[in-house]
């Protein structure tokens, strides 16, 4: 191709690159009308066949793909993080909608079983050992920006403090100490209606109490 055609030609600039391709497909009936259908026919029983079939059928590609995984997460973060900033966006009933929608059509048992398959993995692997390798990293580097705050200006802690409403974090304490007022007296008047005050009651009345 002649160099002057090459000049021309529209080079990719990273990872914008993959987005406006992105932008592109779903913009195109074909491809909506294909998530669509597709979405409403996805099946729990069929994502476990997925996994076993992509775990068992090589488990070598597997692992070298697994290489990849910390990529993959940091991408699905910034993905949930830009969601969260977008969704602020909505109109109210537009978003209570949504959410509506989401929270109703998600199945709530599969969740109360991840503690019970996630907990003998993370054992296997050390995910305390990881956990507490992560948390002495975080806290290291928070230190680190204390340190230099610190030594750039000796009184941040004031200095950042002018900014703060004094009236308003006590009223979200306050809020705070009434949500959990109201929240232990509905627990003990749920204990006392339940079976075992109850039973409290009646003994007290054997008892002639």
């Amino acid at each position: 191709m002649p160099e002057g055609h090459q000049g021309c030609r529209e080079q990719p600039d990273g990872p914008r690159a993959g987005a406006r391709v992105m932008r592109e497909i779903i913009r195109t009936p074909a491809f909506l009308e294909i998530i669509r259908t597709n979405m409403v026919a996805l099946d729990p029983d069929g994502a476990r066949e997925a996994v076993r079939a992509i775990l068992w059928e090589d488990p070598e590609l597997t692992l070298s793909l697994a290489s990849s995984l910390p990529e993959v997460v940091n991408y699905l973060v910034e993905a949930a993080l830009e969601l969260g900033r977008q969704l602020n966006g909505f109109p109210d009933p537009l978003l209570d909608a949504f959410l509506d929608r989401l929270v109703g059509g998600v199945a709530r048992e599969p969740f109360f079983e991840l503690p019970a398959v996630y907990g003998p993995l993370a054992v296997k692997v050390g995910l305390s050992r990881r956990a507490t390798g992560l948390f002495g990293g975080t806290v290291n580097a928070l230190a680190r920006a204390i340190n230099g705050a610190a030594k750039e200006n000796p009184h941040f802690v004031r200095d950042s403090m002018v900014a703060v409403d004094g009236r308003e974090v006590g009223r979200a304490a306050l809020a705070v100490l009434r949500s959990l007022a109201l929240w232990g007296y509905s627990a003990a008047v749920r204990f006392l209606n339940g079976p075992a005050g109850r039973r409290e009651k009646r003994g007290m009345r054997g008892d002639g109490t």
